[in-house]
């Protein structure tokens, strides 16, 4: 007898990154549903990955996902970098530079030795240690505050400024903290002020020269290629090699991708790429950065034990309320004095700014890379996991009150409009769908003619009061109307891309016809208030 086994070659990695995928779809779905932060909910799935993990029930070991430095730094970082700087303003920056500038260099130090102070206080660690600390968990990730902004419609400028001082207060603290590993591993009996404040400022400078170097040949490739694949193949290689190269040359790979990302987002070249080259960048961008996010917040839960984080508490508590307090101080004095000397902007921003600096994955990479010195190996596993700490907590806390905040400051208006016409709409759909299967059941049955007559009168009523509703909602909140009418425009132009390129498939076009109609109904597709089909002059806008 002969049997055959059905065994074939298994990678538990990949196993492992799959289910982690299979989970951040997960996230992303019940976050929708239920209206929190998607961040917050994937810092949530990841501790209780961490409680199953550590508990047995979940794989570890030999060939199985870990979260390490290299994994970080090298694989997810880069990416998440890459696509804030490419979909940030440089116009904006520029406009904010002031601002951005101090936040970023004053406003980090400032919190990272008022933070470190506070951790000196508490414990017996040497300054170098509490400097240590203090340094990784200042970074800020605007990645919810971003998400909740677009949302709600936030204007862009406050965006921009949000932004700007993640991308560059992140550069600053990676220099800072490789120099401060540097000192505690060499001795800093090593390293002079001077020799610390070259390799300070040449890190800085070297890696924002990389970056723009490297983003501008990129642009000057773009002008000579007409193939939208290979553009979305040479952003990767600007996003990877400009960090890879910077990191070689020993200087700042964050700061290096991040004036890659800014000079590839904000050039001309891009500004004459096709609409579809313009839509498959930006998409493949998006969803790149939405499953680096997803692996790195919940794969934190693989990293720290949740129970050291528990022993830890008092710690983690007094390093995120100092962290907290010391950026408030450093946001509106530097704030307030940019607001007085400048205007630019209302002063209630400042209360978002300060609010908004939460804490992601650039804190998660560093703890995990201090596991490499082997001065710190007792201390590590405390540190990672009151770094821990501080981003649960500023996920939970922080990210969850912002859109009330944005609501109490009135720089958004609730959404009570909003949710009315959306459920009308609901109840209209559900009443035209009834009208539609009255029609079905009157051909298929014997009912009485006088009786079907009889509900369709009744479901006609609910229709009109339903449509006078949805009409004294848009005259109570005529913002809704331009939305209305986008949103109908929108998917007329999707069905008629389907439309033709299903009519490609048959043979009815030739594949440059496609090409050009498919190019138009994409450039329309990136317009704020798009025409009705393509090649159309006729202007919607004031329908």
């Amino acid at each position: 007898m002969i049997t055959v086994a059905n065994s074939g070659p298994t990678l538990p990695l990949l196993d492992d990154l799959l289910l982690l995928l299979l989970g951040a779809m997960g996230v992303a779905i019940l976050t929708r549903r239920w209206r929190i932060p998607y961040t917050v909910g994937l810092v949530v799935a990841g501790m209780v990955i961490g409680i199953l993990r550590h508990q047995g029930i979940l794989p570890t070991g030999g060939g199985h996902f870990e979260l390490t430095e290299e994994v970080i730094l090298l694989i997810l970082l880069p990416p998440l970098l890459f696509e804030g700087a490419m979909n940030t303003s440089l116009r904006q920056l520029r406009e904010q530079g002031p601002l951005i500038g101090s936040m970023a260099l004053l406003g980090t130090l400032g919190v990272i030795l008022i933070t470190s102070a506070a951790i000196r206080s508490v414990t017996d660690w040497p300054w170098e240690l509490a400097l240590l600390l203090g340094t990784i968990v200042s970074p800020t990730d605007p990645v919810s505050v971003l998400a909740i902004f677009r949302e709600q419609r936030v204007e862009k400028k406050l965006s921009a400024i949000v932004e700007g001082e993640s991308l560059f207060n992140d550069g600053v603290v990676v220099a800072l903290y490789f120099l401060l590993l540097q000192g505690i591993d060499r001795g800093w009996s090593e390293i002079t002020p001077l020799e610390g404040t070259l390799a300070f400022v040449k890190t800085i400078g070297l890696g924002s020269l990389i970056g723009i170097l490297l983003g501008s040949a990129f642009n000057s490739l773009l002008r000579h290629i007409d193939e939208r694949l290979v553009k979305v193949l040479f952003s990767f290689l600007l996003a990877y090699g400009s960090y890879l190269l910077a990191e070689r040359l020993e200087s700042s790979g964050v700061i290096a991708v991040v004036f890659a990302g800014l000079m590839a987002g904000n050039s001309i070249a891009r500004d004459r790429m096709s609409a579809s080259t313009q839509v498959s960048l930006g998409l493949t961008w998006e969803v790149v950065g939405f499953v680096v996010n997803s692996l790195a917040f919940l794969a934190l839960g693989f990293a720290v034990d949740p129970i050291l984080v528990m022993e830890n508490m008092d710690l983690v508590l007094l390093v995120w309320l100092a962290s907290v307090a010391a950026r408030a101080l450093m946001t509106y004095s530097i704030g307030g004095i940019d607001h007085s000397i400048r205007s630019a902007y209302p002063r209630r921003w400042l209360h978002v700014i300060h609010w908004g600096g939460l804490k992601g994955t650039v804190p998660i990479a560093l703890a995990l890379g201090i596991s490499r010195s082997e001065v710190l190996v007792e201390t590590a596993p405390t540190m990672q996991a009151v770094v821990a700490g501080v981003v649960m907590f500023s996920m939970l806390i922080q990210a969850t009150t912002l859109q009330p905040l944005l609501v109490r400051l009135g720089i958004i208006k609730p959404q009570e409009g909003r949710l009315r016409w959306e459920r009308l709409q609901a109840r209209a759909i559900a009443v035209e769908t009834a009208l539609e299967g009255l029609e079905d059941v009157a051909r298929s049955t014997e009912l009485d003619t006088h009786r079907i007559d009889g509900i369709h009168r009744r479901l006609g009523r609910m229709r009109e009061n339903i449509h006078g509703d949805l009409r004294q909602v848009l005259e109570d909140h005529p913002e809704l109307a331009a939305d209305q009418v986008r949103g109908v425009l929108i998917r007329l132009l999707h069905r008629q891309r389907a439309a033709v390129e299903q009519a490609f498939r048959e043979g009815l076009l030739s594949e440059e016809a496609l090409r050009e109609v498919q190019e138009e109904i994409d450039l329309l597709l990136m317009q704020e208030m798009p025409a009705p089909v393509p090649g159309s002059p006729e202007d919607v806008s004031h329908e």
